[in-house]
């Protein structure tokens, strides 16, 4: 049964993949383009709703039909992806990088990858450009809900013996569930399980799905319907420019894009397809959205393996046009020659047929994913010279950082007696921040003079260092802001050093929210008579450092850091110099003390990587760090 194309669901497909392409691609300004995704996930729900229920009333709907369109949809152009994408890993990807690939590539067949990427998700990975099949993530929870949606509705409209209020219910019922779910998890500090998991992401779905049911209220008036609709991409656009991390996501901040997208879809009940000319904008949009699940899919993969294909692992605006325009052609050759036949039945002409070119599809998928993952547990000839830089990319910072006491990952009080213990006749000296000041422990340890100095230690991952714990991200940030704030009552160190990855909290447009929580911790300190004294943003990387120099040295290529270093850093440390002020505080530019000229090192002796990903310092990196900082601070031996 065919149903009634809307050109306007293909215009907001196009905008979604966009968006998502832009955020990906490091356009300006589009730090919010992943909510892209959200809004393909209401297209779903609300197309997935109205085909299942027009056919279930008219007598029509078969599960088999139903995952028959769903096999033909999907799988045809995602395994030819995998496929092609296996062959650039060969010569692209690092050893351990290609395992992770074949697994993946497993995951992505089996639509498990959500799975498997949210066990991989963590404070400190970081290294998601590396990983070519990341974006299938998202396929594998649209496809999860693919399979518990049909017989939900089924059994609901089963039950309802013709009660037409019954459907909404239950669909609100669930979704409210489901919403509730999300926001549960990011107040609980579990994030990765909102964002990667089907069951918090349902109630994206289902809002679509609300607006398909029969007797849904529809606007009639054409002005009324185009002048919400103006609002619904309002809607959407704002959190394409403003969202600027995945931290507290999905959840509530969810509602913005989501609903937009509901009421863009509904808003556009009725009204007529246009005959336009080819080139016309909304041509070229409603082009876009035709070959939007290529682009998708092809997107990511050609980002990843562009980067690699350059010695400095980073691409410039001239690259990434170039790279939009291989993407676009590449996308249109899936959609014409790997959807559409299978999509009007040119190929697997049958549904027995199409599910079993499925089925062997997906076992020689599995049968070469299984090849790839034994053949890449042992370092090829190529690589092995690069052996010691990869062993950094699970390089085990919890000793160094005291992780567990002094250190937490996920909350949890910092150990009073092992990390914050004074001790007279000394002078005491508190680190306090996020693991951007955990990093400087070691060094500092190993710089001080010990019969002078105690060193105290209060880190927790992604807590800026500030006694506001209102303006604090997540529930465990605040509870660390709450205990910072009763020590300080009891407790006067005599120098208190602060710390934190400051490009992050920086981010447009919440700069100046972070000079006015920081100026406030250094007011309340400095009432107290505690000295404080600021490090500025530190070195970072454009990606992780060990791939970069694992990648140049494959290469064959003089690694240069003008290459390898973020110029943000550099920006921000000056912007923060002119900010920050207080009686008692100085602040210290780290990267004028490391980087002479911007001259930023790379390798320690030669031989030991600066940092282990794309800013965490190595142990060495940190002493060799401290040793041109703690002078300043006036604790060196």
């Amino acid at each position: 049964m065919r149903h009634a194309y809307r050109e306007d669901i293909d215009g907001l497909r196009a905008l979604a993949v966009l968006s998502v392409i832009g955020f990906h691609f490091e356009a300006p300004r589009l730090f919010g383009g992943f909510v892209g995704v959200d809004i393909f996930f209401v297209i779903s729900g609300f197309l997935i709703t109205g085909i299942i229920q027009t056919e279930m009333r008219e007598n029509t709907f078969s599960f088999a039909r139903f995952y028959e369109r769903r096999v033909r949809r999907l799988l045809p152009a995602l395994y030819a992806m995998i496929a092609l994408t296996a062959i650039p890993s060969f010569h692209y990807l690092l050893t351990s990088e290609r395992l992770e690939f074949f697994r993946s590539a497993a995951a992505a067949a089996t639509f498990t990858s959500n799975f498997f990427f949210w066990l991989q998700s963590g404070y400190f990975d970081h290294a998601a450009v590396e990983k070519p099949l990341l974006h299938t993530w998202s396929l594998a929870v649209e496809e999860q809900f693919y399979l518990a949606l049909p017989p939900i509705l089924w059994a609901v409209l089963r039950l309802a013996n013709g009660r037409r209020s019954v459907l909404p219910i239950a669909l609100a019922l669930i979704g409210g569930a489901s919403l509730s779910l999300s926001i549960w998890l990011i107040a609980t500090g579990r994030s990765d399980n909102a964002f990667f998991m089907s069951p918090p992401r349902a109630w994206e779905f289902l809002i679509g799905s609300v607006i398909a049911i029969e007797g849904f209220p529809v606007l009639n008036n054409r002005m009324l319907q185009h002048s919400i609709r103006g609002v619904a991409v309002v809607l959407i656009l704002i959190p394409v420019f403003t969202y600027n991390q995945y931290q507290n996501f999905p959840g509530y901040r969810a509602l913005l894009p989501c609903t937009g997208a509901a009421v863009f879809i509904w808003c556009g009940t009725g009204i007529p397809n246009r005959v336009r000319h080819r080139l016309s904008f909304l041509s070229i949009l409603r082009f876009c959205g035709q070959i939007s699940y290529s682009l998708y899919l092809w997107h990511w993969p050609l980002f990843t393996f562009a980067r690699f294909s350059k010695a400095s692992l980073t691409l410039d605006i001239f690259d990434k046009t170039l790279l939009f325009a291989l993407t676009v052609a590449i996308s249109y050759l899936s959609w014409r020659f790997i959807e559409q036949p299978f999509r009007d039945r040119s190929l697997a002409l049958t549904r027995r047929a199409a599910f079993r070119t499925a089925g062997l599809s997906t076992a020689v998928l599995l049968a070469c994913s299984a090849a790839g993952i034994v053949t890449s547990q042992t370092p090829t000839g190529t690589d092995r010279d690069a052996i010691t830089l990869d062993a950094y990319n699970s390089y085990d910072v919890r000793p160094i950082y005291r992780a567990g006491s002094c250190f937490h990952y996920d909350g949890g009080a910092v150990d009073q007696a092992s990390c914050l213990s004074a001790v007279a006749d000394k002078q005491n000296v508190l680190l306090w921040g996020d693991s951007y000041a955990a990093q400087y422990y070691y060094g500092l340890i190993h710089t001080i003079d010990p019969q002078r100095v105690n060193l105290m230690q209060a880190t927790q991952a992604a807590c800026m260092p500030t006694l506001d714990a209102s303006a604090q991200g997540n529930a465990a940030c605040r509870i660390f802001a709450g205990q910072m704030d009763a020590f300080f009552r009891d407790h006067k160190p005599d120098l208190v050093v602060l710390s934190a990855d400051w490009l992050e909290y920086a981010r447009p447009p919440r700069f100046n929210g972070m000079i006015a929580d920081i100026n406030q911790t250094i007011s309340q300190l400095n009432e107290t008579g505690v000295s404080v004294v600021l490090l500025g943003p530190g070195v970072q990387f454009r990606s992780r450092l060990p791939s970069m120099l694992m990648r140049a040295h494959l290469r064959q290529v003089d690694a240069d850091p003008a290459d390898f270093v973020l110029p943000d850093s550099f920006v921000l440390d000056q912007m923060m110099k002119a900010a920050l002020a207080g009686e008692r505080f100085s602040y210290i530019s780290v990267v004028d003390a490391v980087c002479p000229a911007r001259q930023c090192p790379l390798m320690i002796d030669g031989r030991i990587p600066l940092a282990w990903d794309h800013a965490h310092l190595t142990a060495e990196g940190s002493t060799y760090v401290m040793d041109r900082l703690a002078p300043m601070l006036g604790l060196n031996k």
